[in-house]
């Protein structure tokens, strides 16, 4: 058990819960050494774990609490939460203050057992500790609660106007990124490896698999390798979930993950097969591919070659 305390802040706009937040619920409960701070205009569940601290409220009202404390004017894009993680150690500093790690996150998250990776001897030794191998994670960074680690942000030239632009600009993971990499012998950070789902070399996007992922009373497993990872991203399947069987106050011991669906029963081996030969031709690879060869090939045409 680690005896640190760390709050991790996930902000959420849009005035309803995704597909998947009850299993999100059940998955951070089962982390119960650790926090989240969730503000959002969603209605509060009736029933949630004891681990997650919600704040009702707007999106313009805590944007213009954000403008207040930087003498900035944010525009009304809930992308922008990007670009401010590296700074939620000052925006929400009352809310950190009674913990030695603050960290950015998202809900597009199901949880493992984030201190089967992350202990105490980590968390005494390293400043700032990220789920990217060599690389800032929007979806899980811890920063020490210090005044020190909290204003790195600031070391970002011109940052109030990155804030300030209407377009997500990456502050978090290209900009502050490259911070880090450009100090990195001032800073001590831990991105030693990857910690959450990869496939391809690249985290957290994936095929549309079925029966990949098993939640097992707060383990996380891949169901084809056996690995276990710390959390599963999955920032492709948001829009194709469509299902979600898993109800928080019925705190089921497991369920499995499928791009389309949470759910306790696996598919038949026939629409395993079936669903193989759809992605050889449908599937999300492939689809990136020929994302990839229109986008080359309108560059080539701007630049008249």
């Amino acid at each position: 058990m680690i005896k640190k305390k760390i709050k991790i802040i996930t902000p959420y706009f849009g005035e309803k819960w995704p597909i998947w937040f009850d299993a999100y619920m059940l998955s951070v409960s089962k982390n119960e050494n650790i926090h989240w701070y969730i503000p959002t205009d969603c209605t509060i569940p009736m029933k949630y774990p004891k681990n997650i601290q919600f704040k009702k409220t707007k999106l313009n009202t805590l944007f213009e609490e954000i403008n207040n404390l930087f003498e900035i004017k944010l525009p009304m894009n809930i992308r922008k939460f990007c670009d401010l993680k590296p700074a939620y150690g000052e925006i929400f500093k009352e809310e950190i203050k009674a913990y030695d790690f603050w960290g950015f996150s998202d809900l597009d998250i199901i949880w493992g057992n984030i201190e089967a990776f992350i202990d105490d001897e980590k968390l005494n030794k390293f400043d700032i500790i990220t789920s990217r191998e060599k690389n800032i994670a929007g979806h899980f960074t811890l920063l020490r609660n210090t005044n020190k680690i909290n204003k790195l942000y600031q070391k970002i030239p011109n940052y109030k106007k990155l804030f300030e632009k209407e377009n997500f600009q990456w502050f978090d993971e290209f900009h502050f990124n490259n911070y880090i990499k450009k100090n990195i012998k001032n800073i001590k950070i831990y991105w030693e490896k990857n910690l959450l789902n990869v496939e391809n070399n690249i985290d957290s996007h994936q095929e549309f698999h079925l029966d990949r992922w098993s939640w097992n009373f707060g383990e996380l497993n891949n169901i084809k390798s056996g690995k276990k990872i710390m959390y599963l991203h999955f920032i492709n399947w948001k829009n194709s979930l469509k299902k979600s069987e898993v109800i928080f106050d019925e705190e089921p011991r497991s369920f499995i993950i499928s791009y389309n669906k949470l759910h306790f029963k696996q598919h038949h081996s026939v629409q395993i097969v079936f669903n193989r030969i759809k992605n050889l031709i449908f599937g999300y690879w492939v689809r990136e591919r020929i994302r990839s060869l229109k986008e080359n090939n309108r560059i080539i045409r701007k630049i008249g070659l």
